[in-house]
């Protein structure tokens, strides 16, 4: 019985001292000076230049080959909100079980001089640090909100890492995308002011873009499960009538949306041309599909 004491007492401690640290990480403030991995080692930031032109700065533009990233650049660019004419949504689905995904936005503009700007959550990692969905739920990373070129983010997933990744332009006007993307804007600026931390369930890649489709459209995307359950994002999106015809249905959608074989098709393309090469071999693909649907 004495003997039994120790192990119980070092239980006792042990399970303080678990206690005690999440309390401890719980309420220490998050920061932005800590030695960050190269890709989240700046924070993006808009400035409105006049009534119609913005600029972005620290635009993560990397160039990925098949293990890295292989040129490490970040860009300035500005852009007219008013050019804005279409959003893509992609998902990302996890390897080893598909409810669970990353989900990102890009939005295209349609001026003189056509760009894409691609908007990703992340938790945002310290050098040497890998993610973890358990420690995401104890502010183990801060936020950020990394805004990059469709080349960085897509190469990224779909050439370094070789993931699926499914690609769906939501059904939204361009004038309710310009208003959300200005929801993103402010919501990136206060990010860059305050750091706030990630976090698995309520600060995760897809709850953060519903919030600020929210802040825009109050109750367009009432509280789900795919908040959570990420990889079943997409299928919540057209159920809500965002994503495909109304009379088609999700699994003919998805069955058309891979993207991986039109990323690496287009891998070599020069970062400014890359949207509009992606897309065009992304819009044959599907075509190709729909011919052997028709045939069988």
């Amino acid at each position: 019985m004495l003997a039994r004491r120790p192990i119980r007492y070092l239980f006792f401690i042990l399970l303080f001292a678990l206690l005690l640290g999440f309390f401890i990480a719980l309420s220490a403030p998050p920061r932005a000076d800590r030695q960050w991995d190269n890709g989240f080692s700046r924070t993006p930031q808009f400035t409105e230049i006049d009534g119609s032109q913005w600029r972005l700065t620290d635009l993560r533009a990397f160039a990925f080959d098949d293990a890295s990233a292989a040129n490490q650049a970040w860009r300035t660019v500005e852009f007219n909100p008013t050019e804005l004419t279409e959003v893509w949504f992609f998902v990302e689905p996890f390897e080893a079980w598909g409810g669970v995904a990353h989900t990102l936005l890009s939005f295209v503009f349609d001026g003189d001089d056509p760009q894409t700007l691609s908007i990703s959550v992340e938790a945002r990692r310290e050098e040497g640090e890998t993610y973890s969905g358990f420690r995401g739920l104890f502010n183990a990373y801060e936020l950020i909100n990394v805004w990059s070129t469709e080349k960085d983010i897509l190469t990224r997933i779909a050439v370094s890492l070789d993931h699926d990744i499914y690609a769906y332009r939501l059904n939204v006007t361009p004038e309710q995308a310009q208003v959300i993307l200005q929801h993103f804007i402010r919501r990136t600026n206060e990010l860059h002011e305050r750091p706030r931390y990630y976090n698995t369930l309520t600060s995760n890649c897809t709850n953060e873009l519903a919030k600020a489709v929210n802040d825009a459209f109050p109750g367009a995307l009432p509280p789900h499960y795919s908040h959570w359950l990420t990889g079943y994002s997409g299928q919540r999106l057209h159920e809500l009538g965002f994503l495909g015809a109304p009379h088609e249905t999700f699994a003919d959608l998805k069955r058309k949306a891979n993207m991986r074989d039109s990323i690496q098709a287009m891998q070599g393309i020069s970062v400014d041309t890359f949207p509009m090469a992606w897309r065009a071999h992304f819009v044959e693909q599907r075509q190709n599909v729909n011919k052997t649907q028709h045939d069988e």
